[in-house]
């Protein structure tokens, strides 16, 4: 879901109009299992708001309704037989994998519920890139997020968002983002500041989502600590 959020981010870079255009969610999106923005079918969500339901709640259904109306605009030019909107937009994060050296990964879906392959070092690097990008900055470390969804009949509903990462409640932390998967375990790229000190940690198969937070916090202590020793 970073990647995801990732291109998102770099096309609203090139033109802020995209943030405001409006995805329509479809039965596939809105079936989609897991973690979830609580998103239905033919709800009409502002690209701006949908990527809060990818980011904070972990929306599985965010991912895949974010990649379908993207996915038409990121296929490769001049392409022969292209394949749908998803499928293109999934080539495109690992176009992306590839102009970023994440040479130990691949993206099978949008949202990892396919067992896309990655390494610590990888989401690192992609994570480094993605902190980049302000709006981005934004997003992973907001708390909470309230917005008003419009269904496909004109009804809005109001829905509230909370972020997965629980090191937001502690000072000092400013994201980025959890995974958890029966086959990755809990995961957790974080991001933490000591005064004009930045760093990321990486996490993956911790036995618990607790047992993340706590280990992110030791690594965190031990870098800060042997960097302080070094200076």
């Amino acid at each position: 879901k970073i990647m995801t959020a990732y291109i998102i981010f770099r096309l609203a870079a090139d033109n802020a109009k995209v943030l405001d255009e409006t995805v329509v969610v479809s039965e596939q999106a809105a079936r989609t299992v897991g973690s979830a923005a609580r998103i239905r079918t033919g709800d009409r969500v502002p690209v701006r708001e949908m990527l809060f339901g990818l980011l904070l709640p972990s929306g599985n259904d965010a991912a895949v309704a974010l990649a379908q109306h993207f996915g038409a605009r990121v296929r490769e030019r001049n392409a022969k037989n292209p394949p749908a909107p998803l499928a293109s937009f999934v080539e495109e994060m690992n176009r992306q994998a590839g102009r970023l050296k994440l040479g130990e990964t691949r993206y099978l879906d949008p949202h990892g519920l396919s067992r896309n392959e990655t390494s610590a070092r990888d989401l690192a690097t992609l994570a480094y890139n993605a902190m980049q990008i302000e709006k981005f900055r934004d997003y992973v470390r907001t708390r909470r997020h309230q917005t008003n969804l419009t269904d496909v009949k004109g009804e809005r509903r109001a829905v509230t968002w909370d972020n997965t990462n629980k090191l937001l409640d502690i000072e000092g932390y400013d994201g980025i983002k959890t995974g958890t998967t029966t086959a990755a375990g809990s995961c957790l790229v974080a991001s933490g500041r000591r005064g004009e000190d930045h760093l990321l940690i990486t996490l993956l198969g911790c036995t618990s989502n607790d047992s993340r937070y706590a280990d992110a916090r030791n690594l965190f202590r031990y870098a800060w600590r042997e960097r302080a020793a070094r200076r």
